[in-house]
């Protein structure tokens, strides 16, 4: 690795390793799911999982769906009772999808295997190269979290 590395080898070594490992983990996920999630659907789990009940349209913003497709995913996690809808708590108007009992069980279960496996990949590494990796994607992660996409070629960060 050069010792001055450009902001374009940054990039093309984000571009490079993120796709390889996002095929892993979906390739993982098809594997020991047994058939029971889609990667969007564990998506969509994982949102609810961290972040509680959303609308529909909160979780097609996320995935970058539009709210038909979102509908249909969610009516297949419904259906095997995984997800249920439910009152918001603040606006009882409003209706929001949440994980079930038996969702967030399932989802726990598949998440320590997933948890198990990139452990196993990651065993080889010493502890100077795991605090450099959790460093790395917490930089990554504040960085992207302030990314505004545009239409054209150019994104903005915020300066928040």
């Amino acid at each position: 690795m050069e010792q001055n590395p450009t902001l374009l080898d940054c990039a093309h070594s984000i571009i490079a390793v993120v796709p390889r490992l996002s095929r892993l983990m979906r390739k993982d996920l098809r594997l020991h799911s047994e058939g029971l999630f889609t990667e969007p659907q564990f998506r969509v789990m994982a949102r609810l999982y961290r972040e509680g009940s959303q609308c529909l349209s909160e979780l097609a913003d996320m995935q970058g769906v539009s709210l038909p497709t979102m509908s249909k995913l969610v009516q297949g996690l419904e259906a095997r009772g995984l997800v249920g809808r439910e009152r918001d708590e603040v606006d009882h108007r409003r209706i929001v999808l949440a994980l079930t009992p038996v969702g967030r069980s399932s989802y726990e279960d598949l998440l320590h295997c997933t948890e198990q496996h990139v452990v196993d990949w990651i065993n080889t590494m010493t502890v100077e190269d795991r605090l450099q990796v959790i460093h790395g994607l917490e930089q990554l992660d504040r960085l992207f979290s302030q990314v505004t996409l545009t239409s054209s070629c150019e994104a903005e960060v915020s300066e928040s």
